[in-house]
């Protein structure tokens, strides 16, 4: 949350939504099937009416994956966390695998601030959901590496449901997150990846190839300090992860993926196939009128030395 940018009145309206996001995990992380606000059913129903989420009647060429997708419910495609209708939800899967001794290590020492609040009646209500949807602690007693302004890594990144712009050039795909200002490159040039990479790298090392009409991306050497997803489950540095990108209509993308990590889960997890919509640049606007992607980096004089401080560590015991 970037309040220096805005005017004094809008600065106080987000000043007011980030309190409200950050005070507690039981205001912010509702699951998808939780009751929402008193408009709540308003809203579903203008995100389920938005025209980029209709299917198309427009030609497309299957391999033209240019362009600005989006997974958010609103209609500009910028959103504080809400999904389209038809989109999946911000987490990488539910059926998770069972862990390996490391894996459950790794996961212990996680403390996400998404989902249902640990120890609570709500919490306890859903035994059908897996426990890392069920334990979210105070922000300021979390360990949530995004909240230091770290990249978030491939997997949390394709979730959250801010737009990314792809650029297909003829050796390479560049993946333009919005959300935290990343770029990633998938590498179209026929190299193989790397067996055993010496370095792990936030954005890990990918390569991609066309089978058909999918776009098939293999990668790894990620860095294991990032999240899956935003429930805190982990992956180590030995993670593989396969991406599967379909377009199956003008303005809907298909993803479908798996992560095989030997190290943390016992068999590969197969993640909730997640859907994104094209948004055109027109649509996607300031305040001012500037039309475009919206610059949204973390910077830590805005989140780490402003927000966090002012808010976060005020909901709770700041870690040691």
């Amino acid at each position: 949350m970037k309040i220096a940018r805005f005017p004094a009145q809008i600065a106080g309206v987000f000043l007011f939504a980030g309190c409200l996001v950050l005070v507690a995990p039981m205001f912010a992380q509702p699951q998808d099937d939780e009751p929402g606000p008193p408009d709540a059913a308003q809203r579903q129903a203008r995100a389920r009416s938005l025209p980029r989420i209709q299917p198309s009647d427009k030609k497309f060429d299957p391999h033209d994956l240019n362009g600005i997708w989006t997974r958010s419910s609103s209609p500009r495609g910028f959103t504080g966390g809400g999904t389209c209708a038809d989109c999946g939800d911000r987490g990488y899967g539910k059926n998770v695998p069972p862990l390996t001794p490391e894996g459950k290590k790794m996961f212990d020492a996680n403390k996400p601030s998404y989902g249902r609040t640990l120890g609570t009646p709500d919490a306890a209500a859903h035994p059908e959901e897996d426990i890392g949807r069920r334990r979210a602690v105070s922000p300021a007693n979390g360990t949530d590496p995004y909240q230091y302004c770290n990249p978030m890594g491939i997997t949390r990144a394709l979730i959250f449901p801010h737009p990314i712009e792809l650029f297909v050039l003829p050796d390479r795909i560049i993946q333009h997150f919005s959300w935290g200002e990343g770029i990633r490159t998938i590498w179209t040039d026929g190299r193989k990846l790397i067996d055993d990479p010496d370095q792990p790298r936030w954005w890990g090392y990918s390569v991609g190839h066309w089978e058909g009409d999918t776009f098939v991306v293999e990668s790894n050497g990620h860095d294991e300090r990032t999240w899956i997803d935003h429930f805190g489950y982990p992956h180590s540095d030995q993670m593989h992860l396969q991406e599967r990108y379909k377009r199956t209509n003008y303005n809907i993308m298909e993803l479908n993926w798996t992560i095989t990590d030997p190290k943390v889960y016992t068999k590969p997890w197969v993640g909730d196939t997640k859907r994104f919509h094209l948004i055109l640049t027109k649509d996607i606007t300031t305040v001012d009128g500037w039309a475009g992607m919206m610059e949204d980096p973390c910077a830590p004089a805005d989140e780490v030395d402003q927000f966090d401080k002012r808010i976060r560590d005020l909901t709770g015991t700041k870690p040691n």
